[in-house]
């Protein structure tokens, strides 16, 4: 009979992806994982089946287009290995752009994740959008549209997202204007900050797809750095 390897642990690793991988959907973002350990010989566990295949887990999909220094994949390993000495292993057979920051015994599941930092750049903004940042951001209300089921259509449906932001700075920096902000992340509710930049810039001469976003940490409910 095989011998049962009865070893195994569970392990988060934490990585970066920005520049031009920002281009790189979330599911080319797997397969690229999934090669990279592949080549690294990482012994990770399949699951079973006719169609077995390294099981990961991502904490939460970034959206194409954003730029993160904080993503997260679990997965199991089923033999002891170094955890520093993998990451650099991974990070070796991984594409320019895409960088392991660091692999880890974790003790947090992705759905304690409640919050998520941004920091927003709007790389030419017109004249009247700091003033109108600063007014949308402290109004008491943030209307917009955001999809939502209607039985198995997808329909426009007005939501008030004032109450998701639960921080803001603004600043101007080289001509460029300058959002950080903290919005409601997760499973349960989960803000694209692209809603809330199409409110800031209704109405001026700003273009909205001129920006760069950037998710610069996750948070659990009391504000801790998810780990």
């Amino acid at each position: 009979m095989p011998e049962v390897k009865k070893w195994a642990i569970d392990v988060r690793m934490s990585f970066e992806k920005t520049g031009m991988a920002k281009f790189i959907s979330h599911l080319d973002t797997v397969r690229c994982i999934t090669r990279a350990m592949k080549r690294a010989n990482v012994p990770i566990w399949f699951t079973e089946g006719f169609n077995p295949h390294a099981f990961l887990t991502f904490a939460m999909p970034l959206s194409l287009g954003f730029e993160s220094l904080c993503e997260t994949v679990d997965f199991r390993l089923m033999e002891e290995v170094d955890l520093n000495e993998l990451a650099k292993k991974i990070n070796d057979a991984l594409p320019v752009d895409i960088t392991v920051k660091e692999i880890y015994v974790y003790e947090t599941s992705p759905n304690y994740i409640r919050w998520a930092e941004y920091k927003i750049i709007f790389n030419n903004p017109d004249s009247l959008l700091l003033d109108k940042a600063h007014s949308v951001l402290s109004a008491d209300e943030i209307i917009v549209l955001k999809k939502a089921k209607q039985g198995r259509k997808k329909v426009d449906k007005e939501v008030n997202i004032k109450e998701h932001i639960k921080s803001f700075e603004l600043n101007e920096e080289d001509g460029k204007l300058i959002l950080q902000t903290v919005l409601s992340s997760g499973t349960s509710i989960n803000i694209n900050p692209m809603l809330l930049i199409g409110a800031l810039v209704k109405d001026t001469a700003t273009d909205e797809q001129d920006v760069d976003i950037i998710k610069v940490q996750s948070y659990t409910e009391d504000m801790k750095v998810f780990r």
